[in-house]
């Protein structure tokens, strides 16, 4: 059994993959609190499909980039889950990668995925045709005219983009690809991934060069 957790943006994605097939999502809409619904809404699917948390053997979860409070209540609700579960597989996806998910399901060409990182910063990572990873996952200052560039709808306003828009089936097919193509980890090193600091972070290092 598969759960697939997406709390890295406004709306997250959430998602029980039964081993007969039948699958349950649900879509937690930006006017919601993650951090209050999300296990709520994890409970309520596992009550659906008739199964206890304690059995999701498998799950695959977004640690980034995006939101700093939405990947950390993504990270934290695997980490509990495997403190019930010591034999949890644990698959740790990236939002760049689910974008190129998305855009490779109906294209065949290299591209780079960007994710607006604010203060005219970007994250970006590089994909092949196939999807086979050219370039990990970085933050930028400037992004190159000369590559095919494919940004988050609502996201970023630029020109000459391809735009592709998340929705929790599409990140149920990701998620049921990924599982398929990487090896798990445990819970216990899943670890976010932020690229950059928290603002608490940034603030605490600037006073430390003020001392």
């Amino acid at each position: 059994m598969l759960l697939a957790i997406n709390t890295a943006f406004m709306d997250a994605n959430l998602g029980l993959i039964l081993d007969d097939g039948k699958v349950i999502e649900r879509t937690i809409d930006a006017k919601s609190k993650h951090s209050e619904n999300v296990l709520k809404t994890i409970d309520e699917m596992c009550e659906e499909a008739n199964v206890v948390f304690r059995e999701i053997d498998k799950v695959a979860v977004i640690v980034g980039p995006g939101s700093f409070t939405g990947i950390r209540i993504g990270v934290a609700i695997i980490k509990a889950l495997g403190c019930v579960n010591e034999n949890l597989k644990v698959y740790p996806l990236t939002s760049l990668e689910f974008m190129a998910y998305i855009y490779l399901q109906n294209h065949k060409e290299d591209i780079t995925c960007v994710l607006n990182a604010l203060s005219s910063l970007y994250f970006v990572a590089r994909f092949d045709k196939d999807m086979n990873k050219l370039e990990k996952e970085k933050m930028v200052d400037s992004l190159s005219e000369k590559e095919k560039m494919v940004v988050l709808k609502g996201d970023l306003n630029l020109q000459g983009t391809e735009i592709v828009e998340m929705t929790t089936s599409s990140f149920l097919g990701f998620a049921r690809t990924m599982t398929a193509k990487i090896e798990p980890i445990s819970a216990e090193k899943l670890e976010p991934l932020y690229l950059r600091p928290s603002q608490a972070e940034a603030n605490l290092k600037n006073n430390k060069k003020i001392d």
